[in-house]
């Protein structure tokens, strides 16, 4: 049973929500006597920004943690500016965020989660259709040959904020932690809220829209949350220039149910998705992000909601592992010898292999230093008891995953 503060902690957010669905409402009736309803052709639509909440940190980026008033319109070429990027975006159109700095300045050296400082530092608001989204990113990269691109995914806790930190070089390489705009993207279709012929517009137009501006000579690498797996395949038919790597851990799980535990309404309304999918969204779409293996396997304990989100990954990997163009990259490897791990992928990506000895120092630091997933923030949370039944629902769980006994670690 959920404890009773986090009960009323979803009753707080809900009555928010609520306000917010009302205060669009009054927006909309205004609009509509100023006629301004309808945002003009090559326009996009300014925001004040008055007030922000979300229901968790690691909560999806939305249009709901806004709440903004109508400043004006502006021309869309404004958002080619490099402090503006995606915010999020669904069938009502596209929210871009404006930053007090170029979005490639927050590399995840310093920012490990950029979904943060976009939600916090955002500055206003702008928003446009779906349509002038796509013209918009079409006219991206015409006289501009873009940079060379890595498409990073991973299992959730695998020391993937590590990873992409020994990716990052000033002057050779720009690494952006967990674009939550492309997360919107790999849930939704997978909760069929974007069809596959969406997806195939919107993706690459998203991907372009975040890297504009970057310089040709650098690499650019989207480090990704584990649900951004699924999006490999869109990326390698549509385009097929971008290098794609896997990171995983193996007897990761107690790991991951830390995770979980930290946020105990993530919990409970993944409890709720089994029963209302549409109830659960409305909190947010982080409890989705593994909905069909929820639906599947119907977890009930926090460690088989953890197996889930641990292993679902993984499963996406083998199943298109011939998308990837590099081994998957082991933690225990990364950290036990990761010059012998990252010499390969540095030679294919023209990293200078100099740079070696500067990625490996990472491994004295916190990664996440100063988040919520930090050492310090985790230190505290325990894991939950491994009795035989929920073993046994585990391996279960594993095979249906297609993991390995020496991967899942519950045969030993």
């Amino acid at each position: 049973m959920a404890d009773l503060s986090t009960v009323l902690y979803l009753i707080l957010y809900g009555f928010y929500l609520i306000f917010w669905y009302v205060f669009e409402l009054g927006k909309e009736i205004r609009r509509k006597v100023y006629g301004t309803n309808e945002i003009p052709l090559k326009k996009a639509r300014l925001g004040r920004i008055i007030f922000r909440r979300k229901r968790d940190a690691e909560e999806i980026a939305r249009r709901e943690d806004f709440v903004t008033v109508d400043d004006r319109f502006i021309d869309k070429s404004a958002l080619k500016n490099e402090t503006w990027t995606v915010y999020s975006l669904d069938k009502s159109g596209v929210v871009f965020v404006q930053l007090p700095k170029k979005l490639q300045e927050y590399t995840i050296d310093k920012y490990p989660f950029i979904f943060i400082p976009m939600f916090e530092e955002a500055m206003r608001t702008a928003e446009m259709d779906l349509d002038s989204f796509l013209s918009l990113a079409d006219e991206l990269e015409v006289d501009y040959k873009p940079p060379k691109t890595l498409f990073f995914t991973n299992t959730a806790r695998c020391a993937s904020t590590l990873f992409g930190s020994m990716l990052q070089h000033e002057n050779q390489s720009i690494v952006i932690g967990e674009h939550s705009s492309i997360i919107s993207i790999s849930i939704g279709h997978a909760e069929n809220y974007w069809s596959e012929e969406e997806v195939e517009k919107l993706l690459p137009a998203l991907l372009k829209v975040i890297r504009k501006g970057v310089p040709s000579d650098k690499l650019f690498v989207f480090k990704g949350a584990s649900t951004e797996v699924k999006l490999v395949p869109f990326i390698s038919k549509l385009m097929p220039e971008i290098f794609h790597v896997f990171m995983f851990r193996k007897k990761g799980i107690v790991s991951v149910e830390k995770m979980l535990l930290r946020d105990p309404q993530q919990l409970l309304l993944a409890k709720i998705y089994q029963f209302s999918p549409y109830l659960t969204t409305l909190f947010g779409f982080v409890s989705a992000c593994e909905g069909r293996f929820y639906r599947e396997l119907k977890p009930k304990e926090p460690k088989e909601f953890a197996m889930i989100v641990y292993g679902a990954p993984y499963y996406h990997y083998k199943k298109n592992q011939e998308s990837f163009d590099f081994d998957v990259v082991w933690h225990n490897e990364l950290i036990q010898d990761c010059e012998t791990v990252l010499k390969p992928i540095f030679e294919k990506l023209e990293l200078p292999l100099d740079l070696l000895a500067t990625a490996k120092s990472c491994l004295n630091r916190d990664s996440q230093h100063d988040t919520f997933l930090s050492q310090s923030a985790m230190a505290g949370i325990q894991a939950t008891e491994m009795t035989e039944e929920i073993k046994s629902n585990l391996r279960r769980y594993a095979e249906r995953l297609q993991m390995e006994a020496d991967v899942s670690g519950l045969y030993e």
